[in-house]
């Protein structure tokens, strides 16, 4: 990745087949609104479940919140890091890596490219939450995974904000900006987190 040439103007890669997946990316330049609007529906439900129907009491609501958020930031750095990053000789590998990601890096002042389309976060978003339920049982997932939900809408919009903005709005966000930045022109396979540089740190990759 880090010898990639940062292009002007490409088509959006495609994964299987010859024409660009259309559907997918037609919307992207308000994908992170979108990803805002649907997902924060989805964790303020899930919560007023969990507060009126399962009657779980305020303290643990905001327990499993808190948990939830946390695992977000470990989810996000690990799925950066070892899903969003693999790429191999294997061209359909490589077709799939700059799909998901690798256009990104290409253009990352392209805004089109930054938020992940809800029609491929949605299926997976089904599967952590499956994940949760069967280890947290169907009481906990509720506050849980609207934590899990909530860090996510967090971290789609400061990376968008990110790309969108030279400065950040308030100056402790200064270090997040310039981790993401140093991530795309200094540090491709280092400084993996977006919304935390905690995991870097506790696994090696906060490159100085």
């Amino acid at each position: 990745m880090a010898g990639k040439p940062k292009k002007e103007n490409f088509t959006y890669p495609q994964v299987f087949f010859t024409q660009p997946w259309e559907w997918l990316s037609r919307y992207r330049d308000v994908n992170t609104y979108l990803v805002m609007g649907f997902y924060g529906a989805v964790s303020v439900a899930m919560l007023t479940y969990a507060i009126g129907w399962v009657k779980l009491s305020w303290v643990s609501v905001g327990l499993l919140f808190i948990a939830g958020a946390l695992t977000w930031t470990l989810t996000e750095y690990l799925l950066h890091r070892f899903v969003l990053h693999y790429v191999e000789e294997s061209p359909v590998i490589q077709r799939w890596h700059n799909f998901a990601h690798g256009a990104h890096h290409d253009v990352p002042r392209d805004l089109r490219f930054v938020t992940a389309s809800p029609f491929v976060t949605f299926p997976i978003a089904l599967l952590f939450w499956g994940l949760f339920w069967l280890i947290l049982g169907g009481e906990w997932v509720w506050p849980f995974y609207a934590g899990f939900g909530t860090g996510y809408i967090a971290y789609e919009y400061v990376h968008y904000a990110i790309h969108r903005y030279p400065h950040p709005p308030l100056p402790f966000l200064r270090g997040l900006w310039q981790n993401h930045n140093l991530h795309h022109f200094k540090y491709p396979d280092k400084r993996f987190g977006v919304t935390t540089t905690i995991w870097d740190r506790v696994f090696g990759t906060y490159a100085v």
